[in-house]
Formats: structure tokens, C-alpha cells, sequence
């Protein structure tokens, strides 16, 4: 009888578990539907959400530009439409802390884009960064980019580097390591 007790409760904690699980599940699917849906008026606050992501961001790595939400990249695209000046403002942040985790984990750029076979149709961060600079000639492509791009966007744009948003990755970027005298 006892063994039939156990069991008993084992069958009921287990519908109890897969049920709260479906709850979980629901429930996130409903926050993602909300996520498209947007604000009350339909339309989601591409302002916000870039801006968030952008200050909050923090590369790891030689792979930080991959680890960059899809929703996030459309965001972008989105954005430029919307409030050019935004949109630079946080794409450029993201790029110079891309940079800026590259010289300080590794004391070197990495490349962020080969030209070979890029596909300009499909959203990505690249495709964001050219539209931005308007750096690459289609007809006339170099063989790659690194993060070091952001540096020519920083020296033509020297208004960033009074925002407080960019004083830490800019100092990374324009200090020397401090071995290197060694």
C-alpha cells in the first residue's frame, strides 16, 4: 500500500511540476507577444529598447558583435527611420565598446566583417555600421572591416567624446596598455 502511496503522490507532483511549467511557458508567451505588439499605440519604443541595450551592453570577447540580439539589429533599422541622431548615438556606442573589449582583452582589433560574400540584403550590425558611415563602396570593396572602423566614426565625430556614455570605452581606446612600455 505504501508503494502505492508513492507513487500515488510522484504522478501528482509531476502533473503539479509539467503544469507550472505550461504556466511559465504561457506566460512567455504572452511577454513576447507584448514585446511585438508594443506600447498602447501599436508601435514598440525603439528609443527605449536601443538605448537600454546600448548602455547596458557588455562585450565579451573577440565574438561581442555576435552576441547582439537579431531583434535588437531590426531595432537599429528601425531607429534610423525614426531618430537619426539616437540611432548613431547608440550604434557608435556599441561599436566603441566592441573595440574598446577588443584592445583590452587582447591588445589588437579583430575583423567584424569579411566582404567576400556579405550580404548587404540581410539586417546586421555591419550593414547598420556602413549605413551609418557610408564607408564602403559596393563597387569597390576592401577585403574586411575590423572594429577598429569605430575609431575613424570617433575622430570624425569628435562629439562623443564629451558624453559620458563613451568616456570609458574611449579612454580604453586612446590609452596606451600600460605594459606596453615594458
Amino acid at each position: 500500500m505504501s508503494l502505492n502511496n508513492f507513487l500515488f503522490c510522484l504522478i501528482l507532483f509531476l502533473l503539479f511540476s509539467c503544469n507550472q511549467k505550461q504556466e511559465k511557458y504561457e506566460r512567455g508567451i504572452e511577454s513576447k507577444s507584448e514585446m511585438i505588439i508594443g506600447t498602447e499605440s501599436g508601435t514598440k519604443d525603439y528609443k527605449k529598447e536601443i538605448s537600454e541595450f546600448a548602455i547596458n551592453f557588455s562585450p565579451n570577447g573577440p565574438a561581442a558583435l555576435d552576441s547582439i540580439p537579431f531583434d535588437i539589429v531590426k531595432g537599429f533599422k528601425e531607429l534610423r527611420t525614426i531618430d537619426k541622431k539616437v540611432y548613431e548615438k547608440y550604434l557608435t556606442l556599441i561599436f566603441t565598446k566592441i573595440y574598446a573589449e577588443h584592445l583590452t582583452c587582447c591588445n589588437q582589433t579583430y575583423i567584424i566583417a569579411e566582404f567576400a560574400n556579405f550580404d548587404f540584403s540581410i539586417p546586421s550590425m555591419i550593414n547598420e555600421l556602413n549605413f551609418m558611415t557610408g564607408y564602403l563602396d559596393k563597387d569597390n570593396l576592401p577585403e574586411i572591416w575590423t572594429s577598429g572602423i569605430i575609431q575613424n566614426w570617433l575622430n570624425e565625430n569628435p562629439k562623443y567624446f564629451e558624453m559620458d556614455e563613451f568616456k570609458k570605452p574611449i579612454e580604453k581606446i586612446y590609452t596606451p596598455p600600460s605594459d606596453i612600455n615594458n
